[in-house]
């Protein structure tokens, strides 16, 4: 991608203080229930810790942190001010984008996805957490770009209130086992066995267990990692895992309630988690240690060309 189009294209970048300007707008707009917010809240995070690292890649080397880096664009000939209208743009193994405005008609966002030079439509990327309003013509968008819908799941975003997730009672682990934060020698295993990880890539898996919380269930006999919780890029609940051995021990639900607690012991956020709307048996899960359905968007993974 040419990189003079970033500074042609119907989208700028936000500047550092811009964003954080849009993102106290999404907390006064929506609260901060509120997935783009989270989204926002999350990556602002993200920023601070990658600046302590003070990481700059070598030239013609990868950046290892490139799946932290997502990158907030808005409208250039708008202001941002108005309608919060942002396309926020993460490159990686394939691109992921999503997207907002709270415009009526969402006519400016929707003309910055049709115009903007900067979406990867054949590439195969991923529009994550769309809103349903606008579902349809963003896969007509899609369509007219030369590239069609491979899968479009509606999901669920749960939310578990801060102060309740302060004060999860936590169960203990069966015996034989112990609760621990994940290390980097457990992120090949979580790869390998991640059904997203198509998605993502081992050097992400990598980075969350560095700059997030983690948790996970081992044996004692012989420190085996059986299941595992990751916080996720909206501060919430991902990657739940539990061998197909060890399940039907409650340790989906263990799990879930000891990242949450942690999370909140630390971070004044809401727990939330994305479940495809299918998935009743999560959403039971959730929903056990306090979960409550806040909204629902499709996640939308186009063809690649």
């Amino acid at each position: 991608m040419d990189k003079m189009d970033s500074h042609t294209d119907i989208l700028r970048p936000l500047s550092e203080d811009e964003f954080e300007e849009l993102l106290q707008l999404y907390r006064e707009k929506y609260g901060e229930e509120n997935f783009h917010y989270l989204l926002m809240y999350n990556q602002n995070k993200w920023n601070e810790q990658l600046r302590n690292l003070n990481y700059e890649a070598k030239e013609g080397e990868a950046d290892e942190w490139i799946s932290f880096r997502k990158v907030f664009y808005t409208y250039r000939d708008g202001d941002f001010r108005t309608y919060g209208t942002y396309v926020s743009l993460h490159y990686d193994i394939m691109q992921s984008v999503s997207f907002h405005s709270w415009e009526p008609n969402q006519s400016d966002l929707l003309k910055c996805l049709r115009e903007t030079k900067l979406i990867d439509w054949c590439g195969g990327p991923l529009l994550t957490n769309v809103d349903l309003e606008i579902c349809e013509e963003v896969k007509k968008i899609a369509l007219a770009k030369g590239t069609s819908v491979q899968r479009a799941r509606l999901c669920l975003f749960l939310i578990l209130d801060h102060d309740k997730a302060a004060v999860l009672d936590v169960e203990q682990v069966k015996s034989g086992y112990t609760v621990k934060k994940l290390n980097t020698e457990n992120a090949a295993l979580i790869h390998e066995l991640w059904p997203n990880k198509k998605e993502g890539s081992l050097p992400y898996v990598l980075g969350l267990i560095e700059l997030n919380h983690t948790v996970g269930i081992f044996r004692d006999d012989n420190d085996e990692l059986v299941a595992w919780a990751f916080q996720n890029d909206f501060s919430g609940l991902g990657i739940l895992q539990v061998l197909p051995t060890e399940q039907r021990k409650g340790f989906g639900a263990l799990l879930a309630a000891t990242l949450c607690k942690q999370v909140a012991v630390v971070e004044k956020v809401h727990l939330n988690a994305w479940i495809v709307s299918e998935n009743f048996k999560s959403k039971a899960l959730l929903e056990k240690i306090g979960f409550r359905p806040k909204a629902k968007a499709e996640w939308i993974q186009l063809n690649k060309v």
